[in-house]
């Protein structure tokens, strides 16, 4: 029983120190894309939907890049993401213990789902937003719960 608290307590103190940090980098001078990140499973990165592309081959520096992160708090961190047009490889990051994915409607896009381990599991794919605007994104799983976000592209 112990075990469990002890576990519990690690994740709820992983959630905060995530969403610290996701706070402290939102208030910084950045303007666009968010963190690179570490290559996922290839069986993991293919999403559904028409306006999914597998990941250019250009070299890395190319083409922008964003990390978003699912806890424990069915939150999306961060839940507003500014992007300019054209590609984005987005990977999503399960940080809590139950299954996330990423539903973009307006582009017909549902990604692979992660779960497991605080930081265990990613997937990474890579989106075409050809008009500037506003392409809301949610969770299938936790939707009505409030996981939801909004990529807004200039």
């Amino acid at each position: 029983m112990q075990a469990t608290l002890d576990r519990w307590w690690r994740r709820c103190l992983m959630a905060g120190a995530v969403t610290a940090a996701l706070a402290a980098a939102g208030c910084g001078g950045s303007s666009g894309s968010g963190a690179a990140s570490a290559p996922s499973s290839p069986a993991a990165q293919a999403p559904s939907g028409a306006a999914a592309h597998a990941p250019s081959g250009s070299g890395s520096g190319s083409g922008q890049q964003v990390t978003i992160m699912g806890n424990n708090s069915l939150r999306f961190g961060p839940m507003t993401v500014h992007v300019h047009t054209g590609k984005v490889r987005i990977t999503l990051k399960d940080m809590g213990a139950y299954p996330h994915n990423l539903v973009i409607p307006k582009l017909k896009v549902t990604s692979a789902t992660v779960t497991g381990d605080p930081g265990g599991t990613q997937i990474s794919f890579t989106v075409n937003f050809a008009r500037p605007g506003r392409y809301a994104f949610h969770c299938q799983y936790h939707a009505s719960e409030g996981m939801v976000g909004v990529f807004v592209v200039s």
